[in-house]
């Protein structure tokens, strides 16, 4: 049953516009029950895991209401069995029917298991090489973020399952990760509504954009004393186009809010500019952040008035959620098929004018350099490959070995020492070319996601005398441009499952038949 607004109390409605993160704690998700069972809660960021189906179970039977449940699944459902594509990959391939069953597997997923939508797809436009962002966009173009983002959408709203665009209004210029310190954009206004924004009042004018998520970047041609999260103006224009879907916060636990503006006053202040569902500091118990919200209502922060509105809409988005609750789509095996094709065809080859992707002449004496990262092992005993671990340098080290049975393979890490970078120099001379397997890590909170300054040095050295006749990189494309040129360079990007057929394409198996979503400046 959804609630009527003119009988919920003021805890309720406060409850409703906050969304509970923290049920992976059990004293924490006993509260957020209890908080549930007095209709006190609008939203839970269910956690992905072995226990996911207990967390919804115990969400329902609380509930007499349908309290949404929402996660981040951008890439798909970490619990399904179905490879994980970042949006890069998927832009890579181009292909919609591919992109069409990458929405249904996680549409399919999620209704199974109880929840009702995702904080996703990211309708960024790709304009800056900025850590964390890089493998999350699907190009450069308005054009390019239309191609997937509508078919995503479509498929969302034709099933009645919640998709959030963002991070709104989307674009920033300098290369900082806002989960560290608030990022900054300089375009104009006018800039902004012809470009920046084209995939959001596109989609909105189509009927697909259901829901968007805010970013922390300040837009200080706009407004300068705000970042978008706590900006009227900046949340303004997008209701100016007649958007009257829900507005989520990304996360206040982010250093772009919480080191300036300070966590209880943030909420607020977000509030009011027109937020309707806060995601809170995920530090934070729930009943804290509801504490600090009723005190933002106390001191004026925000007015009643600006809470029913948000709850009018976040009542808006659970009547869509359950009027579709029973529309599941089955995933066929010609949308599993599609995915794996995904992680096989994006591998996107650059080459000199006449060179091939496959490097050919497998009598050569060819030294495979693998780079890792600091605290990997070639002696470690074999662990599971999670999303957070999607680089496996043994898989690749087993698959060239197959391939390319004349070569030999070192690894190296990405901080090696002086006698390391010397060893592999040495072992090189004994060798007729070398091949650079490289890789960036990327998470929130690492500052970057290119190569370090020692990797791009040994590998420099190595291209200057002439040995380096291809480098195969996953991870961050804009990563390879401090390189010196290469006539071959191999782009795997950041999916587990695309580890291998890169190799497969320089051994010839397969034609590399991605394209890269973006420009990349290679020397």
């Amino acid at each position: 049953m959804i609630p009527k607004l003119s009988e919920m109390t003021l805890e309720q409605k406060i409850g409703m516009v906050l969304c509970a993160r923290r049920c992976g704690y059990p004293a924490e998700f006993e509260e957020t029950l209890e908080l549930i069972k007095k209709r006190a809660v609008g939203c839970v960021q269910i956690p992905l895991n072995a226990k996911t189906p207990e967390y919804v179970r115990r969400i329902r039977e609380a509930a007499d209401y349908p309290v949404l449940l929402i996660n981040d699944m951008e890439k798909g459902n970490p619990l399904a069995d179905y490879p994980l594509i970042p949006a890069l990959t998927l832009a890579a391939v181009n292909n919609k029917e591919y992109v069409e069953s990458f929405a249904k597997c996680i549409v399919s997923s999620a209704k199974k298991l109880g929840i009702d939508g995702i904080w996703g797809p990211v309708v960024d436009i790709h304009q800056v090489n900025g850590p964390g962002g890089c493998h999350r966009t699907f190009g450069d173009t308005p054009e390019k973020i239309l191609n997937a983002t509508e078919v995503i959408n479509q498929y969302f709203t034709d099933h009645g399952f919640i998709g959030t665009s963002k991070h709104y209004p989307g674009g920033h210029d300098l290369p900082y990760d806002s989960h560290m310190v608030e990022n900054v954009s300089y375009v104009s206004e006018e800039y902004l509504r012809n470009f920046t924004l084209v995939p959001y009042v596109e989609l909105l004018k189509k009927g697909l954009l259901r829901a968007i998520m805010t970013s922390h970047t300040t837009h200080v041609n706009i407004d300068k004393e705000y970042p978008a999260t706590l900006s009227k103006k900046i949340l303004g224009i997008i209701r100016e186009y007649g958007f009257d879907g829900v507005i989520f916060s990304d996360s206040l636990a982010m250093m772009g809010i919480l080191q300036k503006y300070g966590e209880g006053p943030a909420m607020g202040i977000a509030f009011d500019a027109g937020v309707d569902i806060i995601l809170p500091n995920y530090r934070t118990p729930i009943s804290k952040c509801y504490e600090m919200m009723e005190e933002n209502l106390k001191n004026g922060l925000f007015t009643e008035e600006r809470l029913d509105e948000a709850v009018r809409r976040v009542l808006a988005l659970m009547e869509f959620s359950e009027k579709h609750k029973d529309d599941i789509p089955e995933v066929t095996e010609k949308d599993t098929e599609n995915l794996r094709n995904v992680t096989r065809d994006c591998i996107t080859a650059i080459t000199d004018e006449g060179i091939p992707a496959a490097l050919g002449n497998n009598e050569k004496r060819r030294l495979f350099v693998i780079v890792t990262d600091n605290e990997f092992s070639a002696d470690e005993p074999e662990m599971e490959i999670t999303e957070s671990r999607w680089y496996d340098p043994k898989s690749v080290a087993e698959k060239i070995k197959k391939e390319f049975p004349n070569s030999e393979v070192m690894f190296i890490p990405e901080f090696a020492t002086a006698s390391q970078n010397e060893k592999v120099l040495v072992t090189a001379t004994k060798h007729d070319e070398v091949v650079f397997v490289t890789y960036c890590a990327t998470a929130c909170y690492l500052g970057t996601d290119c190569m370090t300054r020692r990797t791009e040095m040994l590998i420099n050295c190595l291209i200057m005398s002439g040995k380096v006749s291809a480098v195969l990189h996953y991870g961050n494309p804009h990563a390879v441009e401090p390189l010196q040129h290469v006539k071959r360079v191999i782009f795997g990007y950041n999916a587990n499952a695309s580890l291998l057929p890169a190799i497969d394409v320089l051994a010839g198996n397969i034609e590399a038949k991605g394209t890269l979503p973006y420009k990349v400046d290679l020397q």
